[in-house]
């Protein structure tokens, strides 16, 4: 008897284990492009724009230490490897929202090809 319970809810908990949902998307993300040659111009510069150098952020008269509206306020960041710590290693920024796989993937490769303009 007791072992037709134990069985019986062994049964019942991997029955149950395999009841969930998951998000298509989620499980299987769609796969990044990234080119072969990535430039600041082209791929960064559109998301440094929508991200960092918002209003009140990385602007001009922003919070943000910098002024990332153009390539050559963010590349003393880029060099001294704060803007990778933070972007890349930490994930702390931008700080309304992690930014995309693709995203970051695509930044790691352009600073991994030495931040081309």
């Amino acid at each position: 008897m007791i072992r037709k319970t134990f069985a019986l809810l062994g049964l019942l908990a991997i029955a149950l284990s395999g009841c969930y949902y998951d998000i298509e998307e989620e499980l299987y993300p769609a796969p990044c492009f990234i080119p072969e040659e990535v430039n600041y111009d082209i791929h960064i510069e559109p998301i440094i724009q929508a991200n960092c150098a918002t209003s009140g952020c990385h602007s001009a008269g922003g919070n943000g230490p910098g002024d990332y509206t153009s390539f050559a306020g963010l590349l003393p960041f880029v060099e001294d490897g704060s803007f990778e710590n933070r972007v890349i290693e930490l994930r702390n920024m931008p700080p309304n929202g992690e930014l995309a796989p693709c995203e970051i993937q695509l930044i790691n490769a352009w600073l991994q090809a030495g931040f081309p303009e």
